[in-house]
């Protein structure tokens, strides 16, 4: 009898424990929603529509990261032409579709919560495109692609590459560097109609998403000229062109590169800025000035004669050079009141000795030179004793307005000088200088009555193009 009851007992602590055991499985398994998804996992959901605005079902749908590059998810829309996807990474997606002769590309942006969206069929295209590394050199076997899609070919050896079956409308086209010490990867912004391809840029690609944020606000398919269509997606579809030029590096061919971030402490009270190259041993700033808020990080303001800054010895930087390029981040934050003056922000010059070997300013004018309204100017000489900076070799920018950061582009090459501000190209001159000669002058930043801010200025022997000054503006945080 003892026997029998001990077995019910041990029966009831075993139905006792299966039943909590089931209970506590019950309790940490995700409950299911809507769609097939737990709690846990997010779903992309969607709509495919015609231009009409009617479902199309039976369609495959592709959707893919943008950066990641990874494996396709696929769905095939129902009846009512949904589709529907879990996404376990985060960022941006391309979701891309195509039937017969309409495709879809939609950009989504994924971060841990459900979407839903409506994706629009529209006509799709044939088009086609160069890639050049220089103006006159086409580049071979450079990967182009719209991220997160499968439109993706490789140039051949005259640089053309084409997409078949894109969808009419804009998006970012992405170009492979073939040469990643020399050249950048970069995007342009595409836009698509009528078998005809235009391409603006460059830009950086982690620039991609803020700059598509502007040309598309919602699926990067604005078209150029409708109502959608803002101020900011008319800058960013001004000038555009068939090619697509992969900018330079802009670690290759610098010299010399002062970010200007940050201080130490010099000889008698001076402060010292570093040469990130290390080509030379950095700027000796006089009369104590401070870093203040740059373009990304810091900057050094200059307020008037005293506080100034000196490259004692630039290595013979310049020396024999016959390409030049200088690049700065310059703010003017206060005019000068003279009528007439000449006040240099960056040069290497003397300041009338018997002997100065001057080569180049980068200043402030105002009724010299024929100019009546404060401008910058960029001076060059040849280096020799008996060379001086002369209106004969001499460009100008546009009226500076004070207190704006102004990206300020210099480029030099076998006698053609050209000036570029905030990217855009503002006057180019011939000049009679061929080549520099050695000169012992030191790199000077302001020295003369004047009120700037300065950041990451950069001195090259060699010159870059239109596409890689524009790239670094957008690079150094120009303004989209």
């Amino acid at each position: 009898m003892g026997e029998i009851m001990n077995r019910k007992i041990l029966c009831v602590l075993v139905s006792w424990f299966i039943i909590a055991a089931i209970g506590f499985f019950a309790a940490c398994t995700p409950e299911s929603t809507a769609g097939g998804f737990s709690e846990e996992t997010n779903a992309l959901a969607g709509v495919l529509v015609n231009e009409k605005g009617e479902p199309q079902a039976n369609v495959r749908v592709f959707a893919r990261h943008a950066k990641a590059n990874i494996s396709d998810l696929v769905d095939t829309t129902d009846s009512e032409g949904r589709f529907e996807f879990s996404l376990v990474r985060q960022g941006h997606y391309g979701l891309s579709a195509t039937k017969g002769k309409s495709s879809m590309y939609k950009r989504v942006n994924y971060y841990g919560q459900n979407i839903d969206v409506v994706a629009h069929m529209v006509p799709s295209t044939d088009v086609s495109g160069t890639v050049n590394l220089r103006e006159d050199t086409v580049a071979s076997d450079v990967v182009v692609y719209i991220p997160g899609s499968p439109w993706e070919a490789k140039t051949s050896d005259k640089g053309k590459f084409s997409f078949k079956g894109v969808p009419e409308g804009t998006f970012p086209v992405l170009a492979k560097s073939p040469d990643p010490v020399r050249f950048v990867d970069v995007f342009y912004v595409g836009t698509f109609e009528d078998g005809k391809a235009a391409f603006n840029g460059p830009y950086p690609v982690d620039l991609m998403d803020d700059v598509m944020a502007k040309a598309s606000p919602d699926t990067g398919a604005a078209t150029p000229g409708s109502a959608e269509e803002s101020e900011d997606v008319r800058l960013v579809n001004s000038e555009t062109s068939k090619n697509i030029l992969l900018p330079l590096s802009p670690e290759y061919g610098t010299l010399c590169w002062w970010p200007l971030d940050y201080l130490t402490e010099g000889f008698a009270g001076t402060k010292i800025s570093s040469d990130a190259r290390g080509r030379t041993d950095g700027v000796i700033f006089y009369g104590e000035p401070e870093l203040t808020d740059g373009v990304s990080r810091n900057a050094i303001e200059l307020v008037g004669a005293k506080q100034y800054g000196v490259v004692e010895n630039d290595r013979n930087a310049l020396d024999s050079a016959t390409e030049m390029t200088l690049e700065a981040w310059v703010n003017v934050t206060k005019l000068p009141s003279d009528s007439i003056y000449r006040r240099n922000i960056v040069g290497k010059l003397g300041f009338g000795s018997t002997g100065d070997q001057d080569v180049f300013s980068l200043s402030l004018v105002r009724g010299e030179c024929g100019v009546k309204e404060p401008k910058l100017a960029f001076f060059i000489a040849g280096g020799a004793e008996e060379d001086s900076l002369g209106c004969e070799n001499v460009i100008f920018s546009n009226e500076v307005e004070i207190k704006e950061w102004m990206f300020v582009t210099v480029v030099w090459n076998s006698g053609l000088l050209s000036m570029y501000v905030d990217g855009q190209l503002v006057d180019t001159v011939n000049t009679t200088v061929k080549k520099i000669n050695p000169s012992s002058e030191p790199i000077i930043f302001g020295k003369e009555k004047l009120n700037i801010k300065l950041d990451d200025v950069r001195l090259s022997k060699t010159s870059i193009n239109a596409a890689d000054v524009l790239y670094r503006y957008y690079l150094k945080g120009g303004a989209l």
